[in-house]
């Protein structure tokens, strides 16, 4: 156990600062964080000061408390509650494997987690997803001990008591999960009549106790809140018309099939269950344990293939499969099967390490600066890993350190578990090898860095800002918003109210942030003001017939631009006057 609470901390907790946070929900979570910090409220969420009414408390006030322990607001201080909610979400699967199936079936289920590639991908960036998957988690934790414990009221108020923190986690769906998760788990093994036993007047004033008093206040403090966090953001999400429509979604195949790549090396066990014979025998081996493990997988998957669907979104499903693909590993490893472990280490392992090494060491180059030669691929961004599919041969020759770090973790050390007889050490070497390719993804992720961060701009508009300059993106909060972080500053959007900040603006007291064209060209031509422009260069010829006048490039990193309506000469000769 030592062991395995080493091995996620060194994974997550250490590589929580790696790379710097990142446009999109990795800066902007932080953000809100911040920004409730600063107003000292820790009812209503603001980010760029306009109300953020979308998403429950509870993940802020982690970020919240992790800036004011540390005293800095920063990528490590914003991801860890993440990192250390994985190591506490391991821990608990972990629980969970033991009281079902036994030690060791519950250590390989936590070691399959905490080193399965979806959730070290997923935990890169700051999301609520790994919060709520612990409180689900915990949930179906008390309702085991309830189970074993002969129905004992101790885990039964608890089961209540994780149920409020994950809806205040990630809204009505810490309700909605647990209670499908147990319906079914109880109809499928005859035992309905259980559910009046689970019903608790105490515990149902204790769930209240926790959830309501946060979205009595905001709704108090917001008008309209009750009706865009509940039916907006709840039912009209659920019915895909959701307003604003500012989502895509997986097309359904790929959702279910990449699950194969989230769970991998483990997966290679887990779809030993579509046998049909192997089913019937570990039905007839684990039983009830293993019908809550499918009910629990089964409900997140069924559910979002109707909802919006994002690889990410299945995060709270992963713990049960990490566990069935434990104990199937356990199973095969005692009976002696060794051909799972054989097709992923002569197959995959094979494989990633020819085409790894081909592209790190052939792949021809045009010149220092070609890891910019990347493609625009917007259709796929929808696609966790939709980024990717930007990278030319040309650009892959900046990754050929993490590439060749990968195959070494990947295609050397992972079939070396044969040389093992313990199921344990099997497993470890298995971990071992994901931890080296978690290696490489970090330091992919930092050679990436520059197509998915603002924060070089930030740096860049810090050395020249006064109190009469102004930040604009071009285009949506979330394109550029890792830089309104490090600048610490409230920014303006041209174009840039179709999404996330869309409802927040609708308020009376709102301030006016959003530049039409009309209003972004007299601000550029407001000669008592320094603007800075973040823009990209997709948008370059449509900016340069907007704007005519002089545009001085500041700053140039990845796909971005730094402009501004002043040249630094200029500037430094208005402060000489001055």
């Amino acid at each position: 156990m030592w062991l395995l609470t080493a091995l996620t901390a060194a994974i997550y907790v250490s590589s929580a600062g790696i790379p710097v946070l990142l446009d999109d929900a990795d800066s902007f979570y932080a953000l809100v964080a911040r920004e409730m910090n600063l107003r000292r409220d820790w009812i209503t969420p603001y980010a760029n000061t306009l109300r953020y009414l979308e998403k429950p408390p509870l993940f802020y006030w982690l970020i919240q408390l992790s800036y004011k322990i540390f005293g800095a607001a920063n990528a490590f201080t914003a991801r860890l509650p993440t990192a250390l909610a994985v190591m506490a979400l391991v821990f608990v699967t972990f629980k969970i494997g033991k009281l079902l199936f036994g030690f060791r079936a519950g250590l390989l289920g936590g070691l399959a987690l905490a080193t399965s590639a979806g959730m070290f991908l997923f935990t890169r960036i700051i999301l609520p997803d790994a919060l709520f998957t612990l409180m689900l988690s915990l949930v179906i934790y008390s309702f085991v001990r309830w189970e074993q414990a002969e129905r004992k009221t101790g885990p039964l108020l608890w089961m209540y008591v994780f149920a409020a923190l994950a809806v205040l986690a990630k809204g009505l769906i810490g309700v909605a999960f647990p209670a499908c998760i147990i319906v079914v788990t109880l109809a499928a093994t005859g035992r309905l009549k259980d559910l009046a036993r689970l019903t608790s007047f105490k515990g149902m004033l204790i769930f209240l106790a926790i959830a309501a008093p946060w979205h009595i206040l905001v709704g108090m403090r917001n008008p309209g809140f009750f009706w865009f966090y509940f039916i907006n953001e709840h039912v009209l999400r659920f019915l895909g018309k959701r307003y604003p429509m500012d989502y895509n979604t997986v097309p359904l195949v790929p959702f279910w099939l990449l699950h194969v790549v989230w769970l991998f090396p483990w997966s290679v066990w887990l779809m030993t269950l579509c046998r049909p014979m192997t089913f019937r025998r570990a039905l007839t081996e684990r039983g009830r344990g293993l019908v809550l493990l499918l009910a629990w997988a089964l409900t997140i998957l069924v559910f979002f293939s109707f909802s919006s669907r994002l690889e990410y979104y299945t995060l709270p499903a992963f713990p049960a499969l990490a566990l069935l693909a434990g104990a199937q590993f356990e199973s095969y490893q005692e009976r002696g099967l060794r051909w799972p472990g054989v097709v992923l280490a002569c197959g995959v392992g094979l494989l990633t390490c020819i085409t790894l090494i081909v592209f790190a060491l052939f792949i021809t180059s045009q010149g220092a600066g070609s890891f910019m030669n990347l493609k625009d691929n917007p259709n796929l961004y929808t696609f966790y890993l939709g980024h990717l599919f930007d990278l030319t041969p040309e650009s892959l020759l900046a990754l050929r350190a993490p590439l060749l770090v990968a195959a070494l973790g990947l295609a050397i050390i992972l079939p070396l578990h044969h040389l093992f007889r313990r199921p344990e050490a099997k497993a470890m070497v298995l971990s071992l090898g994901m931890a080296v390719f978690f290696v490489a993804a970090n330091m992919a992720f930092l050679i990436f860095a520059p197509r998915l961060t603002s924060q070089p701009l930030a740096a860049e508009i810090n050395r020249r800002f006064t109190d009469h300059s102004a930040i604009v993106i071009d285009g949506e909060y979330s394109e550029g918003c890792s830089a309104a972080f490090y600048a610490g500053r409230t920014v303006l959007l041209h174009n840039g109210r179709s999404t996330t900040l869309e409802y927040g603006s609708r308020y009376p007291d709102a301030p006016p942030l959003f530049l039409d064209d009309d209003a972004l060209q007299r601000l550029w031509q407001d000669s008592t003001r320094r603007v800075f422009l973040i823009t990209f260069q997709a948008k370059r010829d449509k900016l340069d017939a907007l704007l005519p006048q002089s545009k001085f490039t500041l700053a140039g990193y990845g796909d971005k631009l730094l402009l501004s309506n002043r040249s630094d000469q200029e500037r430094d000769s208005n402060h000489a006057e001055k």
